[in-house]
């Protein structure tokens, strides 16, 4: 059922400022297109696409991508909306890199150990925050655009939001926002995501179900059974979790509560009881209770908007070398582990010795050497790509970074020479992109790396870090010790608060434990310098995008099984002759 209403009408329910609601019917306005001329002999399949919050890079069609960017930049701005009464003002915010491939590959390159039926990721470190998502074929283009919206929602939760429980809010969220579309004029908002109204179906069928709902407000998975697996179960935690979030989104009075429930979580109150107390249903009643609004008051909000944003493209082609190192780069950028970077520099040091003059990959091989090798080779590439360019960013920035790591190394006067050298480029770096939270944090640490006071330059550094990636776990624990080192203890409070909350970092949820003890017990300011000064291991927080029809598909096929094994198993009545009895079938493929 569609409830079609005009931006007004949000706007009274609290959801869309007035500015907007009030505003007259136009003509649509159309994405806008410009082209980098290059002066490549030959270009690579693989261009660079920028708007105004995103830089993807895609070996896609270059419509695909304009579709793509005007679609994120029309959620983005409805999730803006939807979680004004959460999100942290970021002040200047730095893009969101993104890579959009035209084929389901690549993810076992970032990460090895991948999920089954992966098909997105979102990964953050100190050394970059990136999401990976894929171009389906056209007639699956819907559920490619599902995945892309979960993911991307799921993230925006994460790099805006302090909120970081229940786990249902978060999922269900995700599963709200991957259903809806936008037209030029128009938004659609609260359709069942295609996987999940098939998924509820199936258990209304009569199937053996795998969570009741109080296992769902507490994330209980561990000694959960599905048809599927491990990956049935979290198909149907997602959901039972879609339910929950339509039924809180489906009125004022349900939103009010949903914000109550928030705020008791975030006190300390346990998931079910701040449930319990904010909606005045009993955990035990929700199974039913969610039947009947599935059945019953499932709406489709359908929301005139004449002024919905559109995205500002900016095209820029790359070499032809650049399609064997973007998504090289890109795993670099990931924090992968000792083991696995230096198998990763081995790699690129192969192949970006085929092409000593393209810049793309040397960056490239720069960057792994930093990370992964020794830091000093990468010094004479960066020299010269700085000569030839005092505003590279990347370049200036990682020869900040790879002086930093050899006064890490050193001592004495030429330990104390590389990191003057280092403070001095990645001041240099922060000039020229005042947004990159990397350079930021950078700068912080060189200032670490010496004896003497911080610098308010430092300081403010190290907060605008985790300001720009509030997701990152490295950027926030060095925020929660210089709002600690600064006296200003309520505020690191809560950072760790936060911290301790985040299921997807568990080695810093488990360090900021120990430190909200620390703090509570009165920490003294040498004792958080000193803790500043010990620089974290780095580690990726992995937000993965499972492939539900893949998911959904397993679920059936053996439920199937299972369902002929059982009847099977009721026919092969042993009647003493050994013809008839029946073999036991397999209930996994």
């Amino acid at each position: 059922m569609y409830n079609t209403i005009r931006a007004g009408a949000l706007a009274a329910l609290g959801l869309i400022a007035t500015s907007h609601a009030t505003a007259q019917q136009s003509a649509a306005p159309q994405a806008t297109q410009s082209v980098t001329i290059s002066s490549y002999k030959k270009a690579s399949p693989w261009f660079r696409a920028e708007s105004q919050h995103f830089v993807v890079y895609a070996d896609t069609a270059r419509e695909a991508t304009t579709e793509l960017l005007n679609n994120l930049e029309r959620l983005d701005y409805l999730l803006r909306i939807y979680t004004k009464p959460y999100r942290k003002a970021n002040g200047s915010e730095q893009k969101l890199t993104l890579y959009y491939q035209n084929r389901v590959a690549g993810l076992s390159g970032i990460d090895a150990a991948l999920p089954a039926d992966a098909i997105g990721l979102y990964s953050s470190c100190a050394a970059g925050v990136q999401g990976f998502g894929f171009h389906l074929d056209e007639t699956s283009q819907n559920e490619g655009l599902a995945y892309i919206f979960e993911a991307y929602t799921r993230h925006f939760i994460y790099r805006h939001t302090d909120i970081r429980s229940p786990a249902a809010f978060i999922d269900g969220f995700a599963q709200y926002f991957a259903s809806v579309r936008f037209t030029d004029t128009q938004m659609f908002i609260g359709k069942t995501p295609p996987n999940i109204a098939q998924y509820l179906d199936f258990l209304e069928e009569g199937h053996r179900y795998s969570l009741d709902y109080s296992d769902v407000l507490t994330q209980n998975l561990a000694n959960a059974r599905n048809y599927a697996g491990d990956a049935g179960v979290r198909l149907e935690f997602a959901a039972k979790s879609w339910l929950l979030m339509h039924y809180m989104q489906s009125s004022e009075d349900n939103r009010a509560r949903l914000g109550k429930y928030l705020g008791a979580v975030y006190q300390g109150t346990a998931a079910t009881p701040a449930f319990e107390d904010a909606f005045g249903l009993k955990a035990a009643q929700l199974g039913t209770e969610m039947w009947r609004y599935r059945r019953t008051s499932i709406k489709v909000l359908q929301v005139d908007m004449p002024e919905l944003p559109v995205a500002t493209v900016d095209f820029s082609a790359l070499p032809e070398a650049a399609s064997d190192f973007v998504m090289l780069d890109a795993a670099v950028k990931s924090c992968p582990g000792k083991q696995a970077g230096e198998a990763l520099l081995r790699k690129i040091s192969s192949e970006a010795g085929k092409f000593p003059k393209n810049e793309f990959a040397q960056m490239t091989l720069s960057r792994a050497r930093i990370a992964f090798g020794n830091p000093a080779e990468a010094l004479p590439w960066l020299s010269q790509a700085i000569a030839k360019n005092a505003a590279n960013f990347d370049a200036v920035y990682l020869s900040g970074l790879a002086n930093l790591r050899l006064a890490q190394q050193s001592q004495g006067a030429t330990a104390q020479a590389y990191l003057q050298t280092a403070q001095q480029q990645l001041l240099n770096a922060r000039e020229l992109n005042s947004d990159s939270s990397d350079a930021a944090y950078a700068y912080y640490r060189a200032e670490l790396a010496g004896q003497s006071e911080l610098s308010e330059t430092a300081l403010e550094g190290a907060l605008t870090a985790w300001r720009g990636a509030r997701e990152v776990g490295t950027f926030a624990r060095s925020a929660a010790l210089t709002h600690a080192y600064l006296g200003n203890t309520p505020q690191a409070k809560i950072v760790l608060k936060n911290l301790a909350r985040n299921a997807l970092d568990p080695a810093t949820a488990s360090w900021a434990d120990t430190w909200q003890q620390k703090l509570a017990a009165g920490a003294s300011r040498d004792d958080i310098l000193a803790e500043m000064r010990v620089e974290p291991a780095a580690v990726a927080a992995k937000e993965w995008t499972i492939d539900t029809k893949s998911v959904m598909d397993t679920v059936r096929y053996n439920a199937g099984l299972d369902a002929a094994q059982g009847y099977l198993s009721s026919q092969s009545i042993n009647t003493g002759s050994p013809d008839k009895a029946l073999m036991s079938t397999p209930t996994k493929r």
